[in-house]
């Protein structure tokens, strides 16, 4: 199921979508052949099949225009190989596409994802300190800076409200 996020689109990748996942996978910054995109869908499909309720293994999504959802800006999404209860969020745009709001808008709907669709308790972020436009995403989305690491890189945090 996909997911709108303001004037995007954070689309689960199907088979459909081999040449877009070749272009655009930051697999090495460079685009890998149909083989292995096909390769890559596979693992986030079977990814989907894993989240359940309480516990998000990883959680993968292009980010597509909703004027032209065919098109991948990007991806974003959960990663909870750490944490399944409390995953770290995740945002890779293409250049091209930065500072236009739609990390804040991914942002926004990754945080409404954890909550509602997978019951998470959290979610944690963090990014370089000189990444201030991936700290104003974060926050502007939801988030409230907690603290840094060792090397003054801000850490991030969202926790769902609970009935």
């Amino acid at each position: 199921m996909d997911h709108q996020a303001g004037s995007l689109i954070l689309h689960f990748v199907t088979e459909d979508d081999v040449s877009e996942v070749a272009r655009t996978w930051p697999s090495d910054h460079r685009p890998i052949d149909a083989q292995e995109a096909k390769g890559v869908i596979a693992s986030m499909r079977r990814n989907y099949e894993r989240n359940a309720k309480g516990r998000l293994r990883h959680l993968c999504l292009a980010v597509c225009r909703a004027s032209d959802p065919r098109v991948i800006l990007g991806w974003c999404g959960l990663d909870g190989s750490r944490s399944p209860q409390e995953p770290e969020i995740f945002i890779l745009l293409d250049e091209a596409y930065r500072n236009k709001g739609y990390g804040t808008m991914c942002v926004k709907e990754l945080l409404r994802i954890a909550a509602e669709d997978y019951a998470l308790s959290g979610v944690h972020g963090g990014c370089a300190k000189e990444n201030i436009a991936s700290a104003r995403a974060m926050e502007k989305g939801g988030m409230v800076q907690y603290g840094a690491e060792e090397n003054g890189d801000p850490l991030f945090r969202f926790c769902a409200k609970t009935n």
